[in-house]
């Protein structure tokens, strides 16, 4: 065999080999992708699982983020009001307080209260079982010619007869009238019991003009109070201070009738004794309902 041949079956053989080689080359290459390619279709497959989590938790967070920001909003308005009612607590234990101090104020006022209001009483009281004594006296020594009436308020009112007084349209005292309030002041202006009692000379008419001119009552009747009070002062020796005088006309009559006698009973003169303290029912009252506001 030539030089030639040998060649021939050597690259015969390589061309074997090579050809083999490659067969096994291909064949595991073949493999190797064909893993790969399974690998890829896993990868893809996690890949998308992946996905999908990614996407799931992506959801998951925006509500969690949703749920945090209402649960952020809730707290927010919890404190609020928390900070509202620990507002409210601390004002209505301030106005606890208050309240105790005020019930406290109260308690005391009502004690004032009662203390006052036992004070009037007592001094009404007094008042009264010395008036009646007065009105006994009165009555008994001037018989018909002096009334006397004690009112609620403690003050005393001596009714005179206008006829005892003056003469018919006349302001100047008859010598029996000088003589009455003579007596008057001896039994009740100048007793000792009256001494800080201010007197009210009070003139009344009938409804009867004065010479056609109703207008001129007023002067009658004033004019008659300060007669009497004129008197008093420089004959009795009542003190000033003590007096006034005012006239009412007809306005306040004591009997309505359009009878003679009616009108005899208007015409007069009112002696008001006023005690230091003027009593009045609508004080009593307010003070009655204070106390009872108070106690409810």
């Amino acid at each position: 065999m030539g030089t030639k041949g040998i060649i021939g079956i050597i690259f015969m053989v390589i061309a074997v080999v090579a050809a083999i080689v490659l067969g096994i080359l291909l064949n595991t290459t073949s493999d190797e992708l064909k893993q790969t390619q399974a690998e890829l279709s896993t990868t893809k497959t996690t890949l998308q699982t992946t996905e999908t989590a990614k996407t799931d938790l992506e959801e998951k967070l925006a509500e969690t983020e949703k749920t945090l920001k209402e649960t952020q909003t809730e707290l927010n308005q919890t404190k609020e009001i928390l900070e509202n009612a620990s507002e409210a607590a601390r004002k209505i234990a301030a106005e606890r307080n208050k309240l105790q101090q005020d019930k406290s104020s109260l308690e005391k006022e009502k004690e004032n209260l009662r203390s006052k209001l036992t004070k009037i009483e007592s001094e009404l009281q007094r008042i009264r079982e010395q008036s009646q004594r007065s009105i006994a006296a009165i009555q008994e020594r001037f018989k018909d010619t002096v009334g006397a009436v004690l009112d609620e308020a403690g003050r005393l009112t001596l009714d005179v007869k206008g006829k005892i007084l003056f003469e018919t349209g006349s302001a100047i005292l008859s010598q029996e009238g000088k003589e009455l309030l003579d007596a008057i002041a001896e039994e009740v202006l100048l007793n000792k019991d009256y001494s800080d009692y201010a007197i009210r000379i009070e003139g009344h008419t009938d409804n009867n003009p004065i010479a056609g001119d109703a207008l001129r009552n007023w002067d009658l009747s004033t004019d008659r109070s300060i007669s009497a009070v004129k008197y008093l002062q420089e004959n009795a020796g009542i003190d000033p201070k003590r007096l006034s005088g005012t006239g009412y006309a007809f306005y306040q009559p004591i009997d309505t009738e359009e009878t003679a006698e009616a009108k005899a009973k208007n015409r007069r003169i009112e002696i008001v004794l006023v005690p230091p303290q003027d009593f009045l029912p609508e004080l009593l009252k307010s003070l009655q309902n204070a106390m009872e506001s108070i106690e409810e």
